[in-house]
This record gives structure tokens, sequence and C-alpha cells, in this order.
């Protein structure tokens, strides 16, 4: 049965990321595949879509539809509390189990804004108390934002967006009109490709930063990615969402912690408490 070539590419995209296009926001797929129709000299959308049915579609050019389908917004710091709630978590919670070394994971890291602020804080809490060695996993599905995030070069106007004067003089040097993460802060952070929905990692983190990723999801693919997420935990860690998104009916044995309004998801059975 032949689809509406937007039906279909947005039935291809949940199958492919999870990602949901629904009425109120069709029209941004829509303009993304036009635009995507440009770049790639094909016609139209009609025969984009047949390119895809027949199987004539390149696997680069159907990585770069990916890309184009999925949401990159992100900024340095983004929601400050998260990081000063990760620095009082990692100094309350996990140093006091002496882990040999405490490994965070950015699931959904975009172009590297927010595995770069975790190393940021990081480093600075680093300065006040002793730890041991960490390493952060960056992870995302956008083939082109990881190799920005690779790179470790942003313009003017993104390091604007959350970074202080003070964190850019000190973590970034200019190259031209782009500034570059040291080597040292990159080094903390190994980038590579994942989809949430069928996961290829399999370590074990302190803490998972998956945030602003289940909103575009429906109730049975925000199921799939919490139970990875969870077996993936530490047992004395924890997994942060956004701040619009809850756990509520979609897991129930978990144990909440509230730290500066932010909600730490564990292990264990349900209850909740609040770290000071």
């Amino acid at each position: 049965m032949w689809l509406n070539p937007i039906d279909y590419f947005a039935g291809l995209i949940e199958r492919e990321t999870g990602i949901v296009y629904v009425e109120s926001n069709i029209f941004q797929l829509k303009m993304r595949l036009e635009e995507f129709c440009r770049i790639e000299k094909i016609s139209n959308v009609d025969e984009l879509a047949k390119m895809f049915q027949d199987q004539s579609i390149q696997l680069d050019q159907r990585q770069r539809l990916i890309d184009m389908a999925t949401n990159n917004e992100t900024l340095f710091f983004r929601d400050p509390k998260y990081f000063t709630s990760i620095e009082t978590f990692i100094k309350s919670e996990i140093l006091k189990t002496d882990p040999r070394e405490i490994k965070i994971w950015s699931a959904a890291s975009s172009t590297g804004q927010e595995a770069l602020s975790v190393a940021m804080t990081l480093d600075l809490l680093s300065k006040k108390t002793p730890l041991p060695p960490y390493s952060i996993l960056a992870t995302d599905i956008c083939d082109k934002a990881l190799k920005k995030c690779k790179s470790g070069l942003y313009t003017e106007f993104e390091t604007k967006r959350g970074l202080s004067d003070e964190n850019r003089e000190f973590y970034f040097k200019k190259e031209g009109d782009l500034w570059k993460a040291n080597s040292d802060l990159l080094s903390r952070i190994k980038y590579t490709y994942n989809n949430l929905i069928r996961s290829s990692v399999y370590d074990t983190f302190h803490i998972i930063l998956c945030r602003n990723v289940l909103i575009y999801q429906k109730v049975d693919m925000r199921k799939t990615v919490v139970d990875t997420l969870f077996l993936q935990l530490e047992e004395n860690g924890a997994l942060l969402l956004g701040a619009g998104e809850t756990l509520v009916g979609i897991r129930d044995e978990i144990k909440t912690d509230m730290i500066d309004g932010i909600s730490f998801y564990k292990k264990n059975k349900p209850s909740f408490r609040k770290i000071a």
C-alpha cells in the first residue's frame, strides 16, 4: 500500500530512531525532507520515497537523512542546576564507594556541549576535592553531530550560549574564527555512534544523562530506552532526564533522589528522599 511520502518517512524515522513526528510537528519533517532533496539534488520528496522503497538510496545518503531528522539543539551548561547537582551527587554518593574510576555517559550528546560541560564540571571539582580518574562517553545517532564533537570546534555564537568568559578563556583556544576545546578536556571524552533503541553500549556508569530524548518517543520506545539505561547503571549510579521528562508510567522499580530540584533516578525499590 502506497503511503503519503511524509507519512512514509515519519514511520521510517520512528522505526530507526524512536523519534515521533505527529500532526503538531509534521511540518518540520516536511521542511527537512525538502531541504534534503535540495542538497542531494533529488527532484522531490516523492522521488526520495521511491528511492528508499526500491533500495536505490545510498547508505551515506540514508544516514544523512536520519541526521537531518534528529533535533540537535543544545548549548553549554544547559540548565545549570544539572551540573551543580552532579557535583553534589559525586561528592555525597559516588566518592563514598571509593570507585577506581568515575564513569559518565552523555547518551544523546548532540554536538558535544553537554559532554564538555560535564568534563569542565569534573575538572573544576577535582581542584577542590580529590577525585579518582574519570571518563565520559558521549554518543549520538547523528554522524554529523559526532564529527563536530570530535573536532572540538565551536563558533563564537555557540561559545556564548552557556559558557562563561572565564571558562572559555581557560578551557578553549581561539583558532581563526572558531574556539577549540583544549586537548586535556577532549581526552576525557570518547565519542561514538549509538542508537538508543538498539544500543551497542555495554559498559556501566555512575551517571547517565539522557536529556530531552524521551519526549520525542512513544511510551513503548521510552520503556525500551529506559530499561536499557538502567541495565547500564552502577549499583549506586543514577539516570538524569530532561527537565520536562519523567519516569511516571515508564518504570516503577526506582529510587528517586532530589538534588537542587533535579531528579536522580536510581535502582532499587521505589522511595523518595532529598539530599540537601
